[in-house]
């Protein structure tokens, strides 16, 4: 199973992330064991990761790029990046700085999905409170729908990205996430509430291909050798 070390990047710094409050992230430095610093580049640096997701919640939220940092980010580690995509164009730019970009459904719409398929492309389900969100009837709802009807498409991986666990470590829901394995086609990136390794065991005997860390790697709790 594949262990993602995951960024959160605003202003040019990487942020804590916290059930998707955006607006109360803060810099990660005050609350990692192993960054002194919240410089992206210094970041990579300290943790070694093999593989990084990068969200880019300035392009996310329509506040400015950090594509610049992303770009040289790409020298160090392979990437998977959400810039927010809305677009074709959008995909193109995070081919450009990334090795893989990402379609979320929060700012994604299936028509872009459609014309990506022959780029670099993941997919990824963004959950909040139990449901797909989207801006595209097609991709908001029930999740195992949205789930189900991606396997008509073809993509690296699908991310199930549930927002409301996302820096809480409060645990993964087993169940949905077997659930979602039994009705994709795809490999299967589970993001979001991981608390311990003993997690990362279960969810490797259900058959997920990777996993997505951030807050466990900087608390410690889950050995920072496992992303490296």
């Amino acid at each position: 199973m594949d262990i993602i070390f995951a960024m959160d990047i605003r202003g040019g710094v990487v942020v804590k992330g916290y059930r998707g409050d955006r607006e109360r992230y803060e810099p990660i430095e005050r609350h990692s064991k192993i960054c002194t610093t919240s410089d992206p580049l210094n970041v990579v640096d300290a943790i070694k990761p093999r593989r990084t997701y990068i969200a880019d919640l300035d392009r996310i939220l329509g506040l400015g790029s950090n594509s610049l940092i992303i770009q040289r980010i790409g020298a160090r580690t392979k990437t998977l990046i959400d810039i927010g995509i809305r677009r074709l164009d959008d995909v193109r730019e995070a081919e450009r700085i990334g090795d893989t970009a990402i379609i979320g459904t929060e700012t994604g719409r299936l028509d872009v999905i459609r014309a990506a398929q022959s780029m670099r492309i993941a997919v990824s389900i963004d959950m909040r409170d139990g449901s797909a969100m989207s801006p595209d009837p097609a991709l908001s709802g029930d999740p195992l729908e949205v789930i189900e009807r991606m396997n008509l498409y073809k993509m690296s991986e699908l991310l199930v990205l549930n927002i409301n666990l996302v820096g809480t470590k409060h645990g993964v829901d087993f169940g949905f996430i077997e659930r979602v394995i039994d009705v994709s086609g795809h490999p299967i990136v589970v993001a979001g509430g991981v608390k311990n390794s003993e997690d990362l065991d279960t969810l490797e005997d259900l058959g997920a291909a990777g996993v997505i860390l951030s807050t466990a790697i900087h608390e410690e709790i889950i050995p920072v050798d496992l992303v490296r």
